[in-house]
């Protein structure tokens, strides 16, 4: 699959959060692994609403997700994020 193109649904689904109609979308998504651990996948196949944004997973995306997260085999890249604590900042 084209990481910009996704395969349209026979009828939009419905926003659980909302109510509003969800468009299918590739999207970027951040997971934490662990206290101080964070994943970032990308190209993940999902239903994100139009009104409030909600992310949607099928159940096959999500059962690739969970393997992908415990799978021991090293990650396409890693990178440094520098955190910043919004409540302590610097002068």
């Amino acid at each position: 699959m084209d990481s910009g193109t996704v395969a349209p649904h026979s009828s939009p689904a419905i926003c659980p959060q909302c109510g509003g109609e969800c468009e299918a979308q590739v999207i970027t998504l951040t997971l934490r692994c662990t206290q101080s651990n964070f994943a970032v996948v990308r190209n993940v196949p999902a239903d994100v609403c139009q009104v409030c944004g909600e992310s949607q997973f099928s159940m096959r995306t999500t059962g690739q997700l969970l393997a992908m997260m415990q799978a021991s085999h090293p990650p396409a890249e890693v990178i440094l994020i520098p955190i910043y604590d919004f409540a302590n900042p610097t002068p």
